[in-house]
């Protein structure tokens, strides 16, 4: 498939373009970032979505079927940098000139709050302003997946990093009769 052809791809330019770049302080950004540990960011505020992109929301915040899809998708595509706790340890992390997010520290909560910035910022990556100008080295997904991945992409980490489900089966939650972990996905939970 096309696809999976240009994630090696890319990764070998983006690498190459990390080695030539100089990296900037990633203590001092222009932007408004905290530093959650050397490596990756978190952000206070989001730009506002443009108009392509503003008003746009998901309806598979808690669809169990999506939210499978997306962890598929997540280790293929997104891991690598944001890292499997999606706290922007990934392995290529320290090579990016622009560290990457920190995922678990978010102000999606429920659906509707944010939807729009975020199908925007992993379409977009860091091809469009203001994300270049912070060196953002993020691929346009919008060109490697289809709306609905990044949306299944989207429920899962809404799930597994906004939620703390991934910290909430580590901690050992109850499960069910065949074993398996469960937890409400009620997004009052998320505060």
């Amino acid at each position: 498939m096309k696809r999976n052809r240009l994630i090696p791809l890319m990764t070998t330019v983006l690498l190459a373009a990390c080695a030539t770049q100089p990296r900037p302080d990633r203590e001092t950004h222009a932007h408004a970032h905290t530093h959650a540990h050397r490596g990756s960011h978190r952000h206070d505020s989001w730009p506002a979505p443009p108009p392509p992109y503003a008003g746009r929301h998901s309806d598979r915040w808690a669809d169990p079927r999506a939210i499978a899809r997306g962890a598929t998708l997540y280790r293929r595509h997104c891991q690598i940098c944001h890292g499997e706790d999606g706290r922007g340890d990934g392995p290529m992390a320290a090579a990016l000139p622009h560290p990457p997010a920190d995922l678990t520290h978010h102000f999606h909560r429920a659906p509707g709050r944010g939807d729009d910035y975020l199908f925007w910022r992993v379409s977009e990556g860091g091809t469009v302003t203001p994300f270049r100008a912070w060196n953002s080295a993020m691929p346009a997904f919008k060109d490697i997946l289809s709306a609905n991945d990044i949306w299944d992409v989207l429920a899962y980490v809404h799930a597994y990093f906004h939620l703390g489900l991934a910290e909430w089966k580590t901690a050992g939650g109850p499960t069910d009769a065949s074993g398996t972990k469960t937890r409400s996905l009620n997004h009052s939970e998320g505060g």
